[in-house]
C-alpha cells in the first residue's frame, strides 16, 4: 500500500505532459504511486506516459482507454488506486516537490478526510505573471463545524480538485466517484464529498502551479455549456437541502444559480458561437425562465462588487438581453486588446 496514490487523466496534452509527469516524480520523502490514464488521446500523450513508465516501472502505472472524458478517466485510476490518499493531477499544470510530504503529514496529524491548500495561478507562457492564494479557514473536527463555517470554505476554490488531498477510505465508504458529465464533473464530485465531511485540514502554503490555458475547455463554444453548469447548481441546491440550510445559504445559492446564466450569455457571445443575434437573444431569455433561475437570480438582488457584474445582472433582471449579450461581447473584445498589448510590451522588454 502506498502512502498517495496520484491520479492523472491525460488526454491530448503531449506539450505540458512531461513537466507534469516531471513534478509528480520529484516528490520528496513520500511512498507513492502515479497512475497515468490516457483517454484515448490522440496525439503523442499515451507513447509519452508509456516512455515514463519504462523508465519508473514501479512507481508509474498506465491505464489505456478509448475516450470517454476526465470523469471516468479519474474513475478508473481510483479503481486501481492503492494510496491511503488521493491526490488528482492534471497533465497541464505542475506542483511543488513538498507537496506529498507535507500534505499528508498534515493529513495524519489531523486525521483529516480532506486536506485543501494553497495554490499559485498562472498564465501559460508567462510564469512570472503569477498569483498566489492561501487558505485562511480554521480545522474542522465535525460536521456541524464544516458546515457552520461553510460560507468562507465556499469561497476559496470549492471545486478544484488539484488542491485538495482526500483519504480514500472515506471516499469508498460515502462511494464518492466522477460523473460522465463532460464539464464541471469536479464540481459535482466536491459537493459529494462534502456531504458527510467532518475532519478538514488547510495546508496554509502555496504547492501547486494552476496553468492558465487559451484553449481549454473553459474558453471555448459548448453548445451544452448551460445545461451541464446548470446541474452544478443544483446538486449545490440538493446540499444545502440536505443540510436544512436553505436559508442560511440564500447568498450562495444566488451565486450558484447566477453562474449558469453568467457563463451562458459568456458562451453566446463567444466568437464560435453559430446562433444569429436573434436566436441569441431568444436562448437566454429561455434559460432564465427556469424555475431556479427565476427565483434565484431574476427576483433577487444580489451584492455584486464587481462593476461589471452588477451591471450585468441588472440588466437580465430587466429582460434587457440583447444588451447583456453586447456587454458581454464588448467585454471579451477589450480583455483579448488588453492582452495583446500587454504581450507586446512584456516581449519587448525581456527581449
Amino acid at each position: 500500500m502506498f502512502d498517495v496514490s496520484i491520479i492523472m487523466p491525460v488526454y491530448n496534452v503531449s506539450a505540458h505532459l512531461p513537466r507534469a509527469i516531471q513534478s509528480a516524480l520529484k516528490q520528496t520523502k513520500m511512498d507513492f504511486e502515479l497512475i497515468l490514464v490516457n483517454d484515448g488521446s490522440t496525439d503523442d500523450s499515451g507513447l509519452i506516459c508509456d516512455q515514463f513508465a519504462e523508465e519508473e516501472p514501479l512507481l508509474i502505472q498506465v491505464i489505456h482507454q478509448e475516450n470517454m472524458g476526465s470523469g471516468k478517466a479519474r474513475n478508473a485510476g481510483m479503481r486501481a488506486a492503492r494510496g491511503k490518499y488521493i491526490y488528482f493531477a492534471d497533465p497541464d499544470d505542475y506542483f511543488k516537490p513538498t507537496l506529498l510530504a507535507d500534505n499528508v503529514r498534515l493529513a495524519d496529524a489531523k486525521q483529516a478526510e480532506v486536506v485543501v491548500f494553497g495554490y499559485t495561478r498562472e498564465a501559460e507562457g508567462n510564469p512570472e505573471d503569477r498569483e498566489s492564494f492561501l487558505p485562511r479557514q480554521p480545522h474542522f473536527y465535525t460536521k456541524e463545524g464544516f458546515r457552520k463555517h461553510f460560507r468562507n470554505f465556499y469561497h476559496f476554490t470549492p471545486y478544484a480538485l488539484w488542491n485538495k488531498l482526500y483519504r480514500r477510505q472515506y471516499l469508498r465508504e460515502n462511494r464518492i466517484w466522477f460523473t460522465d458529465q463532460k464539464l464541471g464533473q469536479d464540481a459535482l464530485f466536491n459537493l459529494k464529498v462534502f456531504k458527510e465531511l467532518q475532519h478538514v485540514a488547510f495546508g496554509r502554503k502555496a504547492y501547486y502551479h494552476y496553468v492558465e490555458h487559451a484553449g481549454s475547455a473553459v474558453n471555448r463554444y459548448r453548445e451544452d455549456r448551460f445545461e451541464m453548469e446548470l446541474n452544478i447548481s443544483l446538486r449545490f441546491k440538493d446540499l444545502v437541502e440536505y443540510w436544512d440550510k436553505k436559508a442560511e445559504f440564500n447568498d450562495l445559492l444566488k451565486q450558484e444559480f447566477w453562474n449558469p446564466v453568467y457563463l451562458e450569455i459568456a458562451n453566446v457571445a463567444h466568437p464560435d458561437c453559430p446562433m444569429t443575434e436573434e436566436e441569441k437573444v431568444e436562448w437566454i431569455q429561455t434559460i432564465c425562465s427556469e424555475e431556479n433561475i427565476q427565483k434565484y437570480v431574476i427576483k433577487q438582488d444580489r451584492r455584486e462588487p464587481n462593476p461589471f457584474r452588477r451591471l450585468l445582472h441588472q440588466r437580465i433582471q430587466k429582460g434587457h438581453y440583447a444588451m447583456a449579450i453586447k456587454l458581454m461581447e464588448k467585454r471579451n473584445e477589450s480583455a483579448n486588446n488588453y492582452r495583446k498589448v500587454f504581450q507586446k510590451v512584456r516581449r519587448f522588454f525581456t527581449s
